[in-house]
């Protein structure tokens, strides 16, 4: 018999996310779904890593198909482009935090 219960439903963080979108995981037979409730997107991994990963990896394709389309976007699709730009912006800044500066200890610079 095939266990299609849902077990185990809670609230994850997307890698490198800010916590702007709200991402569900649960477990589904022997694997994980996740899913973002305010896109009505979700994906299916063997793990939660997998399925986070994937989650991840198809909201930034659906931003750039949203981006990138010719012509009007409905009102949905007018949404969901507003909720990932923010998104977006803020993996952008997360990604690109500054370097730490570097302790140069008993030795000096040449000049």
């Amino acid at each position: 018999m095939k266990d299609d219960q849902i077990h185990n439903v809670w609230n994850v963080a997307l890698p490198w996310s800010d916590g702007s979108l709200s991402a569900r995981l649960w477990q589904k037979g022997k694997g994980v779904m996740v899913s973002v409730p305010e896109l009505d997107i979700a994906c299916y991994g063997k793990s939660q890593s997998e399925a986070v990963l994937r989650l991840f990896s198809n909201l930034l394709k659906y931003h750039n198909e949203l981006k990138a389309k010719k012509g009007p976007l409905n009102p949905r699709q007018e949404s969901h482009f507003a909720v990932l730009k923010v998104w977006v912006k803020a993996v952008e800044r997360k990604m690109c935090a500054p370097e730490p500066e570097i302790a140069y200890l008993g030795s000096r610079r040449a000049k």
